[in-house]
Protein backbone atom coordinates (compact mmCIF):
# COMPACT_ATOMS: atom_id res chain seq x y z
CA UNK A 1 0.00 0.00 0.00
CA UNK A 2 2.85 2.67 1.19
CA UNK A 3 4.12 1.42 -2.03
CA UNK A 4 1.46 2.78 -4.24
CA UNK A 5 1.22 6.26 -2.41
CA UNK A 6 4.86 6.23 -3.13
CA UNK A 7 4.07 5.78 -6.88
CA UNK A 8 0.85 8.11 -7.02
CA UNK A 9 3.42 11.12 -5.34
CA UNK A 10 5.97 10.39 -7.49
CA UNK A 11 3.45 10.73 -10.63
CA UNK A 12 1.76 13.72 -9.62
CA UNK A 13 5.05 15.55 -9.36
CA UNK A 14 5.82 14.57 -13.03
CA UNK A 15 2.59 15.79 -14.06
CA UNK A 16 2.58 19.08 -12.55
CA UNK A 17 6.38 19.58 -13.98
CA UNK A 18 5.15 18.64 -17.25
CA UNK A 19 2.59 20.83 -16.58
CA UNK A 20 4.45 23.74 -15.66
CA UNK A 21 6.61 22.97 -19.07
CA UNK A 22 3.90 23.25 -21.58
CA UNK A 23 2.25 26.29 -20.04
CA UNK A 24 6.15 28.01 -20.55
CA UNK A 25 6.25 27.13 -23.45
CA UNK A 26 2.79 28.61 -24.30
CA UNK A 27 3.45 31.99 -22.52
CA UNK A 28 6.73 31.91 -25.10
CA UNK A 29 5.29 31.30 -28.16
CA UNK A 30 2.85 33.65 -27.24
CA UNK A 31 5.24 36.58 -26.58
CA UNK A 32 7.53 35.89 -29.74
CA UNK A 33 4.36 36.05 -32.19
CA UNK A 34 3.37 39.62 -30.23
CA UNK A 35 6.73 41.05 -30.36
CA UNK A 36 7.58 39.67 -34.00
CA UNK A 37 4.10 39.32 -35.51
CA UNK A 38 4.03 36.68 -38.67
CA UNK A 39 3.76 39.00 -41.85
CA UNK A 40 1.16 37.99 -44.25
CA UNK A 41 0.90 38.89 -48.00
CA UNK A 42 -2.39 41.19 -48.52
CA UNK A 43 -5.21 38.79 -49.96
CA UNK A 44 -5.66 40.35 -53.09
CA UNK A 45 -1.35 39.79 -53.66
CA UNK A 46 -2.02 35.47 -52.35
CA UNK A 47 -2.78 33.10 -55.63
CA UNK A 48 -4.87 30.20 -55.15
CA UNK A 49 -3.72 26.97 -56.93
CA UNK A 50 -6.59 27.65 -59.29
CA UNK A 51 -5.30 30.99 -60.18
CA UNK A 52 -1.37 29.84 -60.38
CA UNK A 53 -2.85 27.04 -63.11
CA UNK A 54 -5.12 29.92 -64.86
CA UNK A 55 -2.44 32.18 -65.11
CA UNK A 56 -0.12 29.33 -66.88
CA UNK A 57 -2.58 28.65 -69.42
CA UNK A 58 -1.73 31.24 -72.04
CA UNK A 59 1.41 29.92 -71.73
CA UNK A 60 1.61 25.88 -71.41
CA UNK A 61 -0.08 23.39 -73.63
CA UNK A 62 0.13 19.82 -73.68
CA UNK A 63 2.95 19.62 -76.23
CA UNK A 64 5.44 21.91 -77.19
CA UNK A 65 8.27 22.29 -80.06
CA UNK A 66 11.60 23.09 -78.92
CA UNK A 67 13.09 25.99 -80.72
CA UNK A 68 16.23 25.77 -82.73
CA UNK A 69 19.36 27.34 -81.60
CA UNK A 70 20.16 29.99 -84.98
CA UNK A 71 16.63 31.35 -83.81
CA UNK A 72 17.42 31.66 -80.36
CA UNK A 73 21.06 33.25 -80.67
CA UNK A 74 19.33 36.32 -82.59
CA UNK A 75 17.43 37.20 -79.09
CA UNK A 76 18.68 40.26 -77.78
CA UNK A 77 18.65 39.55 -73.97
CA UNK A 78 17.99 41.66 -70.76
CA UNK A 79 20.78 43.20 -69.06
CA UNK A 80 20.44 43.04 -65.16
CA UNK A 81 20.60 46.77 -64.96
CA UNK A 82 19.53 50.13 -66.76
CA UNK A 83 16.53 50.94 -68.71
CA UNK A 84 14.56 48.19 -70.80
CA UNK A 85 15.53 48.30 -74.38
CA UNK A 86 13.04 48.12 -77.10
CA UNK A 87 15.00 44.95 -78.56
CA UNK A 88 14.09 42.83 -75.47
CA UNK A 89 11.84 40.26 -75.88
CA UNK A 90 9.29 39.86 -73.69
CA UNK A 91 7.10 36.74 -72.07
CA UNK A 92 4.46 36.77 -74.75
CA UNK A 93 6.21 38.01 -77.64
CA UNK A 94 8.52 34.74 -76.94
CA UNK A 95 5.64 32.85 -76.94
CA UNK A 96 4.18 34.28 -79.90
CA UNK A 97 7.19 33.34 -81.54
CA UNK A 98 8.14 30.18 -80.66
CA UNK A 99 4.65 28.51 -79.30
CA UNK A 100 3.45 27.56 -75.77
CA UNK A 101 5.82 25.90 -73.78
CA UNK A 102 5.38 22.22 -71.76
CA UNK A 103 6.00 23.83 -68.30
CA UNK A 104 5.43 27.11 -66.74
CA UNK A 105 6.87 28.08 -63.16
CA UNK A 106 6.48 31.45 -61.70
CA UNK A 107 8.69 32.61 -58.31
CA UNK A 108 10.20 35.72 -56.31
CA UNK A 109 14.29 35.11 -55.98
CA UNK A 110 16.79 37.52 -54.56
CA UNK A 111 16.83 39.09 -57.99
CA UNK A 112 13.40 39.62 -58.71
CA UNK A 113 10.39 37.88 -59.90
CA UNK A 114 11.34 35.32 -62.52
CA UNK A 115 9.46 32.79 -64.99
CA UNK A 116 10.75 29.67 -66.42
CA UNK A 117 9.43 28.16 -69.34
CA UNK A 118 10.47 24.67 -70.46
CA UNK A 119 10.13 23.70 -74.02
CA UNK A 120 10.38 20.09 -76.03
CA UNK A 121 9.78 16.43 -74.22
CA UNK A 122 11.70 16.17 -70.74
CA UNK A 123 14.14 13.63 -70.11
CA UNK A 124 14.10 12.69 -66.58
CA UNK A 125 11.88 15.54 -65.70
CA UNK A 126 14.68 18.07 -67.29
CA UNK A 127 13.54 19.99 -70.85
CA UNK A 128 15.59 20.11 -73.40
CA UNK A 129 15.62 23.93 -73.40
CA UNK A 130 14.75 26.22 -70.27
CA UNK A 131 14.12 29.54 -71.10
CA UNK A 132 14.15 32.41 -67.79
CA UNK A 133 12.36 35.31 -68.02
CA UNK A 134 13.40 38.40 -65.02
CA UNK A 135 10.74 41.41 -64.65
CA UNK A 136 11.71 45.03 -64.97
CA UNK A 137 9.03 47.02 -64.93
CA UNK A 138 5.50 45.54 -65.53
CA UNK A 139 6.92 42.99 -68.03
CA UNK A 140 9.09 39.94 -67.98
CA UNK A 141 12.23 39.86 -70.62
CA UNK A 142 14.16 36.80 -71.59
CA UNK A 143 17.37 37.09 -69.52
CA UNK A 144 18.86 33.36 -70.26
CA UNK A 145 18.55 30.20 -71.85
CA UNK A 146 20.28 26.64 -71.09
CA UNK A 147 19.52 23.79 -73.25
CA UNK A 148 20.79 20.18 -73.50
CA UNK A 149 21.13 18.27 -76.77
CA UNK A 150 20.06 21.59 -79.03
CA UNK A 151 17.76 21.20 -82.40
CA UNK A 152 19.50 22.87 -85.23
CA UNK A 153 18.30 23.51 -89.20
CA UNK A 154 21.67 23.43 -90.41
CA UNK A 155 23.80 21.65 -87.94
CA UNK A 156 23.95 17.87 -86.81
CA UNK A 157 25.68 15.98 -83.97
CA UNK A 158 29.09 14.42 -84.57
CA UNK A 159 30.18 11.26 -83.21
CA UNK A 160 33.68 10.18 -81.89
CA UNK A 161 35.27 13.57 -81.23
CA UNK A 162 38.29 13.87 -79.31
CA UNK A 163 40.05 16.79 -77.57
CA UNK A 164 42.69 16.99 -80.65
CA UNK A 165 39.47 18.05 -82.94
CA UNK A 166 39.50 21.31 -81.26
CA UNK A 167 43.20 21.93 -80.92
CA UNK A 168 42.98 24.09 -83.84
CA UNK A 169 40.52 26.52 -82.27
CA UNK A 170 41.91 29.89 -81.21
CA UNK A 171 40.36 32.23 -78.45
CA UNK A 172 40.29 36.34 -79.18
CA UNK A 173 43.55 37.78 -77.79
CA UNK A 174 42.91 41.05 -78.42
CA UNK A 175 45.79 41.62 -81.14
CA UNK A 176 46.50 38.56 -83.47
CA UNK A 177 43.84 36.07 -83.05
CA UNK A 178 40.26 37.19 -83.53
CA UNK A 179 38.79 34.17 -82.00
CA UNK A 180 37.26 31.39 -84.19
CA UNK A 181 33.59 32.10 -85.11
CA UNK A 182 30.77 30.17 -83.81
CA UNK A 183 29.95 29.39 -87.33
CA UNK A 184 33.49 27.39 -87.96
CA UNK A 185 33.12 25.16 -84.76
CA UNK A 186 29.75 24.24 -85.68
CA UNK A 187 30.55 23.34 -88.89
CA UNK A 188 33.67 21.41 -87.69
CA UNK A 189 32.71 19.80 -84.56
CA UNK A 190 28.54 19.81 -84.84
CA UNK A 191 26.11 20.84 -82.15
CA UNK A 192 26.92 20.54 -78.42
CA UNK A 193 25.90 18.61 -75.65
CA UNK A 194 24.74 21.79 -73.42
CA UNK A 195 24.58 25.70 -74.00
CA UNK A 196 24.09 28.55 -71.51
CA UNK A 197 23.15 32.00 -72.93
CA UNK A 198 23.27 34.76 -70.70
CA UNK A 199 24.25 38.74 -70.67
CA UNK A 200 26.68 41.02 -68.95
CA UNK A 201 26.76 44.70 -68.18
CA UNK A 202 28.35 45.08 -71.56
CA UNK A 203 28.37 41.34 -73.38
CA UNK A 204 26.06 38.93 -74.88
CA UNK A 205 28.00 34.95 -73.72
CA UNK A 206 27.56 31.74 -75.19
CA UNK A 207 28.84 28.69 -73.50
CA UNK A 208 28.96 25.41 -75.41
CA UNK A 209 30.00 22.30 -73.78
CA UNK A 210 30.92 19.04 -75.54
CA UNK A 211 31.46 15.39 -74.27
CA UNK A 212 34.28 13.80 -76.11
CA UNK A 213 35.79 9.86 -76.20
CA UNK A 214 39.02 11.42 -74.13
CA UNK A 215 36.90 14.32 -72.04
CA UNK A 216 35.20 17.79 -72.25
CA UNK A 217 35.45 20.79 -73.93
CA UNK A 218 34.70 24.05 -73.03
CA UNK A 219 34.02 26.64 -75.24
CA UNK A 220 33.05 29.96 -74.76
CA UNK A 221 31.96 32.80 -76.88
CA UNK A 222 31.27 36.69 -76.99
CA UNK A 223 28.47 38.29 -79.51
CA UNK A 224 31.18 40.98 -81.52
CA UNK A 225 29.28 44.22 -82.83
CA UNK A 226 28.45 42.44 -85.69
CA UNK A 227 26.38 40.12 -83.94
CA UNK A 228 28.51 36.79 -84.62
CA UNK A 229 29.82 35.02 -82.00
CA UNK A 230 33.78 34.52 -81.19
CA UNK A 231 35.29 32.56 -79.39
CA UNK A 232 37.19 33.74 -76.27
CA UNK A 233 38.13 30.82 -74.28
CA UNK A 234 38.51 27.19 -74.17
CA UNK A 235 38.65 24.75 -71.85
Amino acid sequence: MEEMKEWVRDHKKILKEAASALLAFVVGACLVFMIHPVKTLPKDRLLSLSQMHEASQQFVASSSKAPTLEDLLLLELARGEGKTQKNWVTLSAFVKKFGKAASFTQEDTSFGAQVQLGYGSPVKGLYPYTIEFQKQGDAFYVSSIQGFAPKSAHYQSKKNLKLADFAGYKPLDGKKEKGTSLEEVLNKSGLPNSLSLTSTKDEQVLALSYQVTDGLVSLTFERDQSGQYRLTKKG
